[in-house]
């Protein structure tokens, strides 16, 4: 995992990368985030809510939101 990261800074410092490609990559590794919390914190064994759920990723988002503007 050391070396991936060491040649993922290596890669950012020596080649000039799209935006395009960088959004896409960014919103695969979301995409995979979103995917995981939902697979753990979730599960119809204990006690979760969803509303709850979509509650915080509706705050969430609205918060990077007006930190973008």
């Amino acid at each position: 995992m050391t070396f991936a990261v060491l040649l993922g800074w290596l890669t950012g410092v020596f080649v000039e990368v799209n935006e395009i490609i960088i959004s896409f990559l960014v919103a695969f590794l979301a995409g995979g985030v979103i995917l995981n919390v939902l697979k753990e914190e979730l599960p119809e064994e204990r006690d979760s809510s969803l509303a709850w759920f979509c509650i915080g990723v509706a705050a969430y988002t609205l918060l990077l939101v007006f930190v973008s503007l």
